[in-house]
């Protein structure tokens, strides 16, 4: 029996193209029926905190827009992106931030282990449920590299992806 607590968390608006993104990421791996917690979020203030304490291992996936490629997957730390002034956020508060305070005030709770990935968005400006082909294979991807390390027999993605970095 697996007795480490792993959560995935999509973060995103499920009405819009591509920011779409972690909502389905979530949705996929779901589907997996992997030993896994999966909560979607619709913003990236305190509430990520709350979902997140209590696990040991946590995966956050969120949809950016950061000039790369559409489709391109950065994973990156706390400090990319509560250093970043390209990764403002259209919601209240920013993802790093909201995280940087969970780790420094609530540390003993908080995932141990803690990846998160960015899917670059091709359009967020139209209301629909159907990504844009670059992105929905990035979601894929994704999926793919979650369940590969979270899987105790590994997956082909998890080893042979190699992220792009900012």
């Amino acid at each position: 029996m697996n007795d480490v607590r792993t959560i995935v968390l999509g973060i995103g608006n499920p009405l819009l193209q591509d920011d779409r993104a972690g909502l389905e990421v979530v949705r996929r791996v779901s589907e997996l029926g992997l030993s896994v917690d999966t909560q979607e979020l619709y913003t990236v203030g305190f509430e990520v905190m709350d979902r997140l304490m209590g696990y040991n291992r946590a995966y956050i996936v969120d949809a950016c827009s950061l000039g790369n490629k559409p489709g391109t997957i950065m994973e990156v730390s706390i400090e990319d992106i509560f250093s970043s002034k390209s990764l403002a956020s259209s919601h209240a508060i920013t993802l790093g931030a909201t995280l940087k305070t969970a780790y420094q005030l609530f540390t003993d709770e908080m995932p141990g282990e803690l990846r998160i990935f960015l899917i670059e968005v091709e359009r967020v400006d139209e209301f629909t449920e159907i990504m844009s082909p670059c992105v929905d294979k990035a979601v894929q991807k994704t999926v793919d590299i979650i369940a590969g390390a979270i899987s105790p027999k590994g997956h082909a993605a998890e080893r042979n992806l190699s992220l792009a970095k900012e």
